[in-house]
């Protein structure tokens, strides 16, 4: 987008970086904490987390999620139209290595080849880990997935590759750890060394881990989103998505219930033309300030 970091408004929209994803939420949020602070008897006490790094690891919000934060609920600002989204899928994500021994393409008897070797672990993962997805569900969100995101290995045309590396993307379904996931892949690979004695595969430590979450109906916060959304006439039937966002955090480790809920269309987001509907900015700023007033009666 030419100019992103300088916002414009055209056809009653507002284009610009991050405009959807989420600043657009932040933007309604903080105009919520103008009203409450205006107003004496605004029925809940607020507060209005800016946390980092939502898009890799969540550092931020699992900062946030470890201090025992005295909060009963939490709404999490992502462009999802105003809908309530209760329940997404987790992720862990990992590196599988093989190591060979290099050598001249010329002889490639001196060596082994980490490449192929990889492709006996690639195929010998895929046997022990589809099976097991379909095996469960979640009413919900549905099966788990898996995908190998990347490959790396060798150093060039000529030279038997003496180390291949693959990151691994596993989505989790409530109800699945990443703990188990990875015990499971050791077994999967214990198996492969027995049947390939000369592999030589190892795996490091999760470098992302998001549990997966799903906030009961029978929780406050959602029935206020509910009763919030549907008197303006969106949809209140709280929805899945397969992607993660802070709520992960907040609620899967830090045991607050949560909704996402924001203005915005998902679809915009890491686009190179970002935009949000002001209406829908104005909207939000409805909404966000009705939740808190149908969460005070609800749990009055």
């Amino acid at each position: 987008m030419p100019d992103a970091l300088n916002p414009r408004v055209t056809d009653g929209r507002l284009f610009g970086r991050g405009s959807a994803d989420p600043k657009g939420s932040m933007a309604a949020m903080l105009h919520l904490l103008q009203i409450a602070a205006s107003d004496p008897l605004f029925p809940v006490d607020l507060c209005l987390a800016g946390s980092v790094d939502e898009e890799i690891e969540m550092s931020g919000s699992r900062a946030l999620a470890q201090k025992n934060l005295a909060v009963d609920a939490v709404i999490v600002g992502e462009p999802t139209q105003l809908r309530i989204v209760t329940a997404q899928k987790g992720v862990v994500r990992w590196r599988v290595r093989t190591h060979g021994i290099a050598a001249h393409s010329a002889t490639p008897e001196l060596g082994q080849n980490a490449v192929r070797d990889m492709a006996r672990v690639i195929e010998g993962l895929a046997a022990g880990i589809e099976p097991e997805l379909t095996t469960h569900s979640h009413p919900v969100l549905g099966n788990a997935t898996w995908n190998i995101g990347t490959i790396q290995g060798g150093s060039a045309v000529n030279v038997v590759p003496d180390v291949c590396e693959i990151e691994i993307d596993r989505r989790l379904i409530p109800g699945e750890t990443a703990n188990d996931v990875i015990q499971h892949v050791d077994a999967v690979l214990r198996e492969l060394r027995g049947s390939y004695p000369d592999l030589r595969v190892e795996h490091d430590q999760p470098f992302v881990d998001l549990p997966a979450i799903h906030t009961a109906a029978s929780q406050p916060i959602v029935q206020a989103a509910q009763r919030s959304v549907a008197a303006i006439g969106i949809p209140s039937i709280p929805e899945a998505v397969a992607y993660a966002t802070d709520a992960a955090m907040l609620s899967g480790i830090g045991g607050i219930p949560a909704v996402v809920l924001g203005p915005g269309n998902i679809a915009q987001a890491h686009t190179s033309n970002e935009w949000i509907a002001l209406d829908q900015l104005e909207q939000a700023v409805n909404i966000y300030q009705d939740i808190c007033r149908q969460y005070a009666e609800i749990v009055s």
